[in-house]
């Protein structure tokens, strides 16, 4: 498998065809499965969805996920952890310390009408727009300085929308299926992903490497 990397700047790039077909229907086999989803606290209109696929899924008395915990039951999935797996392969170009981690994320396809029934108020103040000025799946944001690079792998591109775009960059991506690409932190790679216009969502795995493997935060649902 080739993976070489295309830099878009001196520390933006991509590696086309990161998986293989056989590894992107086994992902929409998954993505497919209703079970494991929940909306993350970033989510400006509930669209934000993550889905651990190495935990057997677990909820609360009210219906909320149970994130991963030391009682938690895991999956051992060849697909990652084999030698020829996606964990080795992410090692392999992404520099250190990446925590393993099978953590699904989509960009859910919303109508105008669901999105305005469904805004977060709270974060969207926090923003400081108007409530009918929604044209992002996720706002302008940087990944802290700590972070050396955080990475989206995309799992489809059946749908309109949702490219990656940089504020102070002239770089959008659109999407394609198979494809990695990584952005370092701090102020000059702020991004956001453009609003999904359908007729599908928007799927990946993301993840992040980190400089210091001591300093790997911890994701609560404080926070996710």
């Amino acid at each position: 498998m080739n993976l070489e990397k295309k830099y878009l700047d001196e520390n933006i790039w991509i590696i086309e065809n990161f998986l293989t077909k056989q590894e992107i229907d086994w992902f929409k086999e998954k993505i497919d499965d209703p079970s494991g989803w929940y909306a993350t606290m970033r989510s400006p209109y509930n669209n934000i969805l993550n889905k651990f696929l190495e935990i057997v899924p677990e909820y609360h008395e009210d219906g909320s996920i149970v994130f991963p915990n030391e009682n938690s039951k895991h999956l051992d999935l060849p697909i990652f952890s084999s030698a020829e797996g996606i964990w080795n392969r992410l090692e392999s170009v992404l520099p250190k310390y990446y925590r393993r981690h099978a953590t699904l994320q989509s960009f859910k396809f919303m109508t105008d009408q669901e999105i305005q029934e469904n805004l977060n108020l709270e974060v969207i103040k926090d923003y400081g727009i108007n409530n009918n000025e929604i044209d992002f799946a996720m706002y302008w944001h940087e990944d802290p300085m700590e972070t050396v690079i955080s990475f989206s792998l995309y799992l489809n591109d059946d749908f309109e929308g949702g490219e990656l775009e940089f504020q102070m960059l002239p770089i959008k991506i659109k999407p394609k299926s198979g494809m990695l690409i990584a952005i370092p932190g701090g102020k000059k790679y702020s991004h956001r992903v453009n609003k999904v216009l359908g007729p599908n969502s928007r799927h990946t795995l993301y993840g992040n490497s980190w400089p210091n493997p001591e300093n790997i935060p911890v994701s609560t649902a404080d926070d996710c």
